[in-house]
């Protein structure tokens, strides 16, 4: 069995590749630059295959004796539509990055084909949304009857041109809640509350993040609502955003943004990555204000999402890819967020024997 990283010389894709050479694994490495691609693939003596996702055929043929393709070019709302109608086509299995809310709908939409194709179509499988869902799944669990799950991230550490590029591409998209087992748009910092990540407790808000959407599929939960620590400011600017949606939607905006992001530096350093950490929390209550609380704990962002894109590839080579729309946990079992080195998690409030 084989796998094929796609977008591999970005700034993530180049992370996983090393980190899957560094575990034995020999992926090919593919993307449309041929240029950077043979620079990446003679670095770390991989082969490499030039193909656009422009190229439907191409695209299948680069895909036809791959077992796995883990797409790691992004903004997904806009990549990941060929990827998965390439994969669909070849019975390859999916994984990808994305941690944007459209993305994952779009492709929970794609169950019955992904069944019928006898494949797997995991997106997410970074630090959006590894821990958010796994822990979800795992305080949900433990709280059988819960009607409402919250989830927080905290992360400290710089981003990437991807990741900025990507945050640009989702302005004016809105916040999303699931209320009463379906997604609702809300308004951009809709809500707000305080969490405990262990050291301190943090202001945090309310935003568009994965966990939502995959919740609705890792637990019976019918009331979700995700946010992420910021300071004071941000959370007023999110909120004010609002009244300007139509201009932050507004394309030539958006690409003068991109350019701008394109002069600054790929990502953080190794060394901001090995000062940076994250930490999840997550609470589930039923309706009698019984609740089952937790953290976890794990390595910066960009690290997290390297190990666990590699651990997720390992998974499925060894033959663990159920097929159809899946999540991190429902592919892999809540536990799967321990699979990520100097991760680990804490119950903080809840029964016993959780």
């Amino acid at each position: 069995m084989s796998a094929l990283i796609y977008g591999a010389y970005g700034y993530t894709g180049r992370l996983i590749a090393q980190a899957a050479v560094e575990q034995g694994l020999q992926p090919v490495l593919a993307g449309r630059d041929a240029d950077r691609l043979t620079e990446l693939g003679t670095a770390l003596d991989l082969p490499t295959q030039t193909v656009s996702l422009s190229e439907p055929e191409r695209l299948r043929t680069a895909l036809d004796d791959v077992s796995v393709a883990l797409h790691c070019a992004g903004p997904f709302v806009h990549t990941a539509p060929p990827m998965v109608g390439a994969c669909l086509d070849t019975g390859t299995h999916y994984l990808d990055l994305t941690g944007e809310v459209d993305v994952f709908q779009m492709l929970a939409e794609r169950d019955a084909d992904a069944e019928a194709a006898g494949c797997m179509l995991l997106p997410g499988i970074g630090f959006d949304v590894v821990p958010s869902d796994c822990l979800s799944q795992f305080v949900a669990a433990h709280t059988p009857d819960a009607d409402i799950l919250e989830v927080a991230l905290y992360a400290e550490g710089t981003v990437s041109q991807g990741t900025l590029k990507t945050l640009i591409e989702q302005m004016g998209r809105g916040g999303v809640v699931r209320r009463e087992g379906r997604l609702h748009d809300v308004p951009p910092g809709w809500t707000s509350r305080n969490v405990d990540f262990g050291d301190r407790r943090r202001g945090v808000t309310s935003i568009p993040e994965g966990s939502v959407v995959t919740s609705g599929v890792s637990t019976d939960v019918p009331n979700v609502t995700a946010y992420i620590a910021v300071p004071l400011l941000v959370q007023s600017l999110l909120r004010a955003s609002q009244h300007v949606q139509g201009i932050l939607t507004w394309p030539p905006l958006k690409r003068l943004l991109k350019r701008l992001v394109e002069q600054g530096r790929a990502g953080p350093t190794a060394e901001e990555r090995q000062q940076g950490r994250t930490v999840v929390w997550a609470s589930a209550r039923d309706p009698d204000g019984n609740a089952t609380t937790a953290r976890l704990h794990g390595p910066e962002a960009y690290t997290f999402t390297a190990r666990s894109a590699v651990a997720a590839l390992r998974r499925v080579l060894d033959g663990t890819a159920p097929s159809g729309y899946q999540t991190p946990s429902t592919a892999f079992g809540a536990d799967f967020a321990l699979a990520v080195d100097e991760t680990s998690r804490q119950i903080v409030g809840g029964p016993s024997g959780a």
